[in-house]
């Protein structure tokens, strides 16, 4: 009995130390581009000025990502070929911001992205390092030494080891991509937006390979390498110039009632129901500050921005917690962001008005 007493207390600390535990969600949270372009709507991307088709390939990735914000109309690669061509220019004939005006108002785009690619490459080096090895020399000694078992003491012949130290060849690679950006306004011919960005790699400081490499055959390709590197610059700089998302952690907080029923309702993205049950549990446990939090951040996750500040401020009354501090703060901040966004948006769009 005493035993069955025991494992049941046991169970319930466990059950209540998994109630008291928070929950943690993922939230999308939209933010405007840090670069504001008024009246420009419609876009068009020529190949960068680089070697080994790397303009190409940057102006695809770019396009790709700016066309995955749907903020702006992107003018089809093909289409843009054939005026360059009809001008007796390649893809990457834009060199500057006379010429990318020009080309833009024959395409009847608002703006016109073009650039360079200053440095795209990928070296591999073979190094050299003394490493401490210990290695047999061949001779013996005898030594005593106690058997585990019977704990006799027997002699036993011993080789002697030695510490040297030798050479040891290894491979690295590495690899760096730098890109310029410009955007110029097409109407007025003005630059509205020049940026310089540049990205690098080394096998030495590659996570996934950490151990060193003997074959250059086992490193990671170049292509790869190039690709990832001219991807994430290209990823930045459309976050400077479109709406971007990020995914962000938010933190429930657990309690006992209504409070953890919410939870559960939350965690499997119920969230009327767990709205509901956080309702509930304000008016059945008005000392507790974790109902009201929980429904700021039901509230966050809907859009009411003003409507989670409100119920992050009772929170805090409650219960004075960094948390709810920095909640108010992130709240405000989103809001802010919104407005901005707005108002990038009715800029974007006077044209048509």
């Amino acid at each position: 009995m005493g035993k069955r007493i025991i494992l049941g207390l046991f169970a319930g600390i466990l059950f209540i130390s998994a109630c008291s535990l928070p929950s943690y969600i993922k939230v999308d949270v939209l933010h405007p581009p840090t670069v504001s372009m008024p009246g420009i709507k419609e876009i068009a991307i020529a190949d960068f000025q680089g070697t080994d088709r790397s303009g190409s390939q940057i102006a695809t990735q770019l396009q790709s990502m700016v066309m995955e914000t749907e903020y702006y109309d992107i003018m089809e690669r093909e289409k843009l070929r054939q005026v360059l061509e009809e001008q007796n220019l390649g893809m990457s004939g834009v060199v500057d911001e006379a010429t990318a005006a020009r080309i833009g108002a024959m395409l009847g785009v608002d703006a016109l992205i073009f650039g360079d690619v200053t440095m795209y490459d990928v070296e591999d080096m073979e190094m050299e390092k003394t490493v401490k090895e210990r290695r047999g020399t061949g001779k013996y000694r005898t030594v005593e030494k106690k058997d585990k078992k019977t704990g006799e003491v027997k002699q036993v012949k011993e080789e002697i080891y030695e510490e040297v130290f030798v050479p040891y060849k290894y491979w690295v690679r590495k690899g760096n991509v730098a890109i310029n950006f410009r955007i110029v306004d097409v109407e007025s011919g003005r630059l509205l937006a020049a940026h310089s960005e540049s990205n690098s790699y080394d096998s030495e400081k590659d996570r996934s390979f950490m151990q060193k490499i003997t074959d250059s055959r086992q490193m990671k390709p170049k292509a790869e390498i190039l690709d990832n590197l001219s991807r994430s610059i290209c990823r930045k700089f459309a976050k400077m110039i479109a709406p971007y998302r990020t995914r962000e952690d938010r933190t429930i907080e657990p309690g006992p009632g209504n409070i953890g029923v919410g939870v559960k309702y939350a965690e499997s993205g119920l969230w009327p129901e767990a709205k509901e049950a956080w309702e509930k549990a304000i008016v059945e446990l008005p000392e507790e500050s974790a109902p009201m939090y929980n429904l700021g951040l039901a509230y966050e996750i809907e859009g009411l921005l003003d409507e989670a500040e409100d119920a992050y401020k009772l929170a805090l009354e409650k219960k004075s917690k960094t948390r709810y501090m920095e909640a108010i703060a992130r709240i405000r901040k989103r809001k802010e962001e919104q407005k901005k966004l707005q108002q990038q948006m009715e800029e974007r769009d006077e044209k048509e008005r």
